[in-house]
């Protein structure tokens, strides 16, 4: 039997994890998330986080931190929190508060009120494949390319068609959602050099890309520091929003910035928010 190299030191309690990093003058952060599953924003009052002990900044789409939408050759456009007021999903991060303590941020956010235009929620795939979009097309050698057909094969609906046998059936499970051990979390901390991002990822230079990105600075001046990753399953595979949101945060502070999701608000978004048809 083989043993993970680095299963001895996660189970010993001896790994270090990106929010495991701490550093003189720190701040925290504290994202709010969307009461509602698909909509807009309408209004954000935040006067009382502003006034709580220990903020130091409040932000949101009304007075987002300096982002934009990140853009790399692999994956084409990312969404960055705190751009636009539209909804698309329960959980969303739509503010972001950032405070002396972590208990200081997390009270100030939940003081933050929001009102909303709602639109129905859409939960059924099944009843959405009528207004579904075509996916884009893969790109020649990235990891979106699922083109590939057998030889001989040019069109699976083709070959569908030209079978002597066809089986349909439909299949139906209970949801399912897994829970890492480590949440999604972010350290950012800028100096001369550039930005230092220490956060759980399955792809630190897919990470230092898109942070360079949305912060429009130049990649050489990111690093992504990743040793361990206490569970993803796919839901580290991109920038996660507290990694944008702390490295924006940090930049404009000029204080290193944690922030770490609650497990709560690890189930109810994903790191990426991909654009459907409304």
């Amino acid at each position: 039997m083989t043993s993970r190299l680095d299963g001895p030191v996660k189970v010993t309690g001896r790994a270090k994890y990106g929010a495991d990093n701490n550093f003189p003058g720190m701040v925290y952060g504290y994202v709010v998330v969307s009461t509602i599953a698909n909509g807009e924003i309408e209004a954000m009052d935040v006067t009382v986080a502003k006034s709580a002990p220990g903020v130091i900044g409040v932000y949101s789409p009304f007075d987002p931190l300096d982002l934009r939408t990140a853009s790399t050759p692999i994956f084409g456009e990312t969404w960055v929190p705190l751009q636009d007021k539209e909804v698309a999903y329960y959980g969303q991060p739509i503010g972001f508060v950032v405070a002396e303590t972590f208990e200081q941020a997390r009270d100030a956010a939940m003081t933050v009120e929001v009102s909303y235009h709602r639109r129905p929620a859409r939960t059924s795939l099944e009843d959405g494949l009528s207004s579904a979009e075509d996916a884009p097309p893969g790109r020649d050698g990235g990891p979106s390319d699922f083109s590939v057909l057998a030889s001989g094969v040019e069109s699976i609906e083709d070959a569908l068609e030209a079978s002597p046998v066809v089986v349909e059936a439909t299949y139906r499970t209970a949801p399912q959602n897994h829970a890492a051990m480590e949440p999604h979390s972010a350290v950012a901390v800028w100096d001369s050099d550039g930005l230092t991002m220490y956060s759980g990822n399955q792809g630190a230079n897919i990470q230092a890309m898109e942070l360079a990105s949305a912060l429009d600075v130049d990649l050489s001046s990111v690093r992504s520091i990743n040793p361990f990753v206490g569970g993803a399953f796919g839901g580290k595979g991109r920038t996660a929003n507290p990694a944008f949101l702390a490295a924006a945060a940090s930049k404009t502070l000029d204080r290193p910035v944690k922030v770490v999701l609650s497990p709560r608000q690890c189930r109810r978004s994903r790191s990426v928010r991909m654009r459907t048809a409304r």
